[in-house]
């Protein structure tokens, strides 16, 4: 097993726009339905993310705002249908969330000690607002499965 995460191997142009942080990859929100679709095209299995806060000195997740569409998938399902259903449900998912929460009222209740003096220092909401975004290839899910039946 490799310490390089499976998000580094997404396309240049999706990596472009993520911002890494202790080997976690995490994306504006606008940007998800763009890695969702690089990670189905690639034939990974988009597991999902929570909503973070990322700015100098203070990365912070909001755990309750979450996408977990992989969970939603029967893990009895080829692979390919997996991973078609896991993209399809991880729209649907932030669609839904963002429908239910104001991302970035969330992240100024959450952290108000970091985010109020970056915002009183010229910094904006929308750039310390990220989505982290996770995936898993088959060999990776045959071994997770595989420890879930050892137990």
């Amino acid at each position: 097993m490799t310490d390089i995460p499976l998000e580094a191997q997404l396309p240049a142009h999706i990596l472009a726009k993520a911002d890494v942080q202790h080997g976690e990859y995490a994306w504006r929100v606008k940007d998800i339905p763009e890695v969702v679709k690089a990670a189905a095209d690639m034939n990974l299995l988009n597991l999902g993310g929570q909503l973070q806060v990322r700015i100098p000195g203070c990365i912070g997740e909001c755990d309750w705002v979450d996408a977990d569409p992989a969970a939603m998938v029967p893990p009895d399902l080829p692979w390919e249908v997996r991973v078609r259903m896991a993209a399809e449900l991880s729209h649907q998912e932030m669609v839904d969330l963002q429908q239910h929460f104001d991302f970035h009222q969330q992240i100024r209740e959450a952290f108000p000690a970091h985010v109020e003096p970056y915002l009183a220092s010229g910094g904006k909401i929308e750039d310390a607002t990220w989505f982290v975004w996770y995936v898993m290839d088959e060999a990776g899910d045959a071994e997770h499965q595989a420890s879930l039946t050892e137990e």
